[in-house]
């Protein structure tokens, strides 16, 4: 956001100096002669005022001219009515000719457009206004470079506070959009309470957005959208917590009703099959509703001390009993135990819901490992079936997502597409986060699959 602030105050900053170098060039190029001239005439005015004070008293006159030329920086040459030269300071020529000092003795005042700008002026009586003398004024260097600096120094002024107001201006205009993208980034990641502040600041008091303002009523809208998200979000999590929870009570009445009906060899193998349906619908119930817990409070309830291999040798010993995994080979890789703090109910879980994947999509041999990487303790199911493409690996984590072209020949309408969304809810709740991989990690083509689940060790 700061590439935007910065884009908008150059902006600014650019077209008022772009103004600024305009009004720069016409005061060069145009207003500099009548600058100085005016500059000049007022100069000259002054001298020949403070000389007129002094004209009848010669050494009076010589230490006034001595005092204006070393304050003023001026050289100076005063003559009476006959143009005889009565004081001179400095070393510059006279810039004018006897013709136009005598119409200078008239009253008239001379100005001599050379490098030097060489004004002539009447020196008049203080008492009766009558022309006395001339005096003949040339700028030092030093005061002609400040005469015509000293505009553009105030140019310069003008153009930092102009640039300081571009930056507030700047900053006033990117904050509210700062702001918003923040809100739609964390909205993007799955925080829904995200919202952006409708109050702005200004320097001395708080006010709300004024009607009309395009930003106020951007803001505004995404504010209500990312309501109506949220409260269509929760409202889907409740409903299906509540008929997942109304779900369990039928199930076990028809578990009931089924050990109760009379049985034969053949009853016995339809009974067999109806009851692993049942095994698998109470799973999938039992998992939406492990989800739907951990979406509404968001902390594991019971974490505690463990070693995380042995939750691994646990399930690998359970997968040689389950129906679900019989018949393959599930085995524990290193020795060492791994220590973490996480909630075993839920971590066993979450890895059992690996292995049933890998059993489901993947091929034997079925490995799981549990390793300290850094800070993070990592739990491993991996197998040795087609894969999930690249492409797919972060969807499969969405409730209900199951891939195009399932990776087993029961095809595509096998499992519901919770047993991964479960698993990364646990691990996000622990702090941690679901990586899927081919199981030869990247070295050569991909084959098989890696799921790691990735905790912090002191979570």
């Amino acid at each position: 956001m700061r590439r935007l602030f910065a884009r908008i105050y150059l902006h600014f900053l650019g077209g008022l100096l772009v103004v600024a170098v305009a009004v720069s060039l016409l005061f060069a190029f145009s207003a500099r002669g009548a600058f100085v001239q005016e500059s000049s005439g007022r100069t000259s005015r002054h001298v020949a005022s403070l000389v007129g004070e002094a004209l009848r008293d010669p050494p009076a006159l010589m230490r006034r001219v001595q005092q204006i030329n070393s304050e003023l920086e001026l050289d100076l040459v005063v003559r009476d009515l006959q143009g005889r030269v009565l004081a001179r300071a400095g070393t510059q020529p006279s810039a004018f000719t006897s013709e136009q000092l005598a119409q200078v003795r008239t009253g008239l005042r001379m100005v001599q457009p050379n490098p030097e700008w060489s004004v002539a002026s009447p020196v008049r009586d203080s008492q009766t206004g009558a022309v006395i003398g001339t005096v003949e004024t040339t700028a030092h260097r030093r005061a002609r470079w400040r005469a015509l600096t000293r505009p553009a120094t105030m140019l310069g002024l003008m153009v930092v506070m102009f640039a300081g107001a571009a930056a507030l201006l700047a900053r006033r205009i990117s904050r509210p959009v700062e702001r918003l993208t923040s809100a739609v980034r964390r909205l993007g990641t799955g925080d829904l309470a995200a919202r952006v502040p409708m109050d702005q600041w200004t320097w001395w008091r708080r006010r709300r957005p004024s009607k009309g303002d395009e930003l106020a009523e951007l803001t505004q809208a995404f504010n209500d959208m990312a309501e109506r998200i949220e409260r269509l979000v929760a409202g889907q999590k409740e409903l299906m917590a509540n008929v997942s929870h109304e779900l369990r009570s039928p199930l076990t009445r028809i578990r009931v009703a089924l050990e109760l009906l009379p049985r034969d060899e053949e009853a016995d193998a339809r009974l067999r099959d109806v009851e692993a349906d049942l095994d698998e619908l109470e799973r999938l119930i039992e998992d939406v509703l492990t989800t739907a817990r951990l979406d509404a409070t968001g902390l594991p309830p019971h974490p505690s001390k463990m070693d995380a291999r042995q939750i691994l040798a646990d399930l690998a010993e359970r997968a040689g009993r389950d129906p679900a995994t019989a018949g393959l080979t599930v085995s524990l890789a290193g020795s060492a135990a791994v220590e973490c703090v996480a909630d075993p109910a839920l971590l066993k879980r979450a890895v059992w819901n690996l292995i049933e994947n890998a059993a489901k999509y993947g091929a034997p041999p079925i490995t799981l490992a549990a390793e300290r990487e850094g800070s993070n303790v990592v739990l491993s199911v991996t197998d040795e079936g087609a894969g999930i493409p690249a492409e797919e690996r972060e969807r499969v984590l969405a409730p209900f997502y199951r891939l195009d072209k399932a990776r087993t020949p029961e095809g595509p309408a096998h499992g519901f597409g919770l047993g991964l969304t479960l698993a990364h809810r646990v691990a996000e709740v622990h702090g941690g986060r679901i990586v899927i991989g081919p199981a030869n990690g990247h070295g050569g083509p991909e084959h098989g699959c890696r799921v790691s689940l990735i905790l912090p060790a002191g979570c």
